[in-house]
């Protein structure tokens, strides 16, 4: 369980990289990770659930998976079509959801929609996708426009070593050294005498059109199969107003707190695999 096997699912479009922990006869769970993660995010959740077949993906764009073609934006909805392609790649009729952040919306999604599939579905400190305000659109599509426009421009930033490169990831989020070095492995390449990202620059562009809150609920509210949501104690859900909504939206809803940020599954595995563990039983 230790060492994943590394595995590459076709797709009718892309190529979709990705980790494989625990026997082929195991509860079949495909885990999906946050915006500019990676499949290494589950590193240390996985070998904690030994009585599953574990297999968590790269989203295109992300770490070993393949890009959009040029010229083509990153639009939360399209995520859906491809993590269905990647559970047909497989061959999986039936499978539960262990996901985080934008996997956890992009799961939630796909369990709407493919009710007859989806067996559990597991978020963690995720609810959902972000919502705009409608009257926020016209601007939202315009900074798209622009920031594409830039890119055949754009240099990726370059970094003197990996060292360079977990420095800069630290700074920016919640995550510590050790949990960084694990996604960087996977999201990093050799670059002009340097470092740089594998992950796609246009994953940090604005997107062209986002939900809108109704949406989201009306999703939410189609969720047949049993959900477990597990919040970081010092995580994102509870700061965001729309959460209590949310939840009340969804028919079988469990929620439990563990202590940790938002990637308390990385930085407190333990608890959050006890959770999953109980709930998939």
């Amino acid at each position: 369980m230790v060492n994943p096997q590394q595995i590459v699912i076709e797709t009718p479009w892309y190529q979709i990289a990705a980790k494989a922990w625990g026997p082929e006869t195991g509860h079949k769970v495909l885990a999906v990770h946050g915006w500019l993660d990676n499949a290494a995010s589950f590193d240390f959740l996985a070998p904690l659930l030994p009585d599953t077949r574990f297999i968590a993906i790269d989203l295109p764009g992300h770490g070993l998976s393949s890009h959009r073609p040029p010229g083509v934006p990153y639009h939360f909805v399209d995520y859906i079509p491809d993590v269905i392609a990647a559970a047909d790649g497989l061959g999986w009729q039936r499978f539960s959801f262990v996901s985080h952040s934008l996997g956890a919306g992009v799961s939630s999604f796909v369990s709407a929609l493919l009710p007859d599939r989806i067996e559990k579905l597991v978020m963690i400190d995720g609810l959902g996708p972000y919502a705009a305000d409608p009257s926020k659109a016209p601007q939202s599509l315009a900074a798209s426009i622009k920031q594409m426009g830039r890119l055949p421009t754009k240099r990726p930033p370059v970094y003197s070593d990996k060292n360079a490169l977990i420095d800069a990831r630290v700074r920016v989020g919640d995550l510590n050294r050790e949990s960084v070095r694990c996604l960087i492995n996977r999201s990093s390449m050799a670059y002009e005498g340097g470092w740089t990202w594998t992950s796609d620059p246009r994953l940090r562009f604005s997107s062209p059109l986002y939900l809108t809150e109704a949406q989201v609920l009306a999703h939410l509210q189609a969720i047949q199969a049993p959900t477990l949501l597990i919040n970081g104690d010092r995580g994102i859900i509870d700061q965001r107003p729309s959460s209590q909504q949310r939840c009340a939206a969804i028919k079988n809803l469990t929620v439990k707190t563990v202590s940790g940020g938002h990637h308390l599954h990385m930085e407190n595995p333990e608890p959050v695999a006890t959770e999953i563990r109980a709930f998939l039983r």
